[in-house]
């Protein structure tokens, strides 16, 4: 036969921390910021943008046209590209944008000139987004370095 002692032992208290909820919340907020984060996309149609006081970031743009310098393209002068496709004549030019135009009214078309190129190449293209009624435009530059 088996009595209790007198005098109850006293069982001792161990802490432990279950981990797995707090992994949970951690790889959750790992996958919401992940998800809610905005990336910067460079494109991989190499330019040197040009230098210009007081530019801006956009926000966001729609479409966006490249102008390189060099050889081919539409005028023999560098190629055009319309987000990653080569636009290889103006009219061709002209339609895509005026179907993007048609898909989404308010567009926003981010154009991209290299710093070599002529003036009189950036306006075409801003004549031509004009004329298929782009009203919402901004011209990529970067801002100056500080170094004097």
């Amino acid at each position: 036969m088996k009595f209790r002692p007198a005098v109850e032992e006293k069982r001792k208290v161990r802490a432990s921390l279950d981990l797995t909820p707090l992994i949970d919340v951690v790889f959750n907020l790992i996958i919401f910021f992940m998800l809610s984060s905005t990336f910067v996309v460079q494109s991989s149609i190499q330019i040197e943008t040009p230098v210009a006081e007081g530019s801006e970031s956009l926000e966001q743009k729609d479409v966006s046209i490249t102008l390189q310098f060099g050889e081919g393209g539409p005028d023999g002068e560098g190629r055009v590209y319309l987000d990653n496709e080569e636009i290889l004549d103006w009219g061709n030019l002209s339609t895509r944008l005026s179907e993007v135009m048609t898909a989404n009214p308010k567009a926003m078309v981010l154009i991209r000139p290299d710093a070599r190129i002529e003036t009189g190449r950036l306006v075409r293209v801003l004549g031509i987004a004009t004329s298929v009624g782009v009203e919402r435009y901004g011209i990529a530059a970067e801002p100056p370095s500080d170094e004097k």
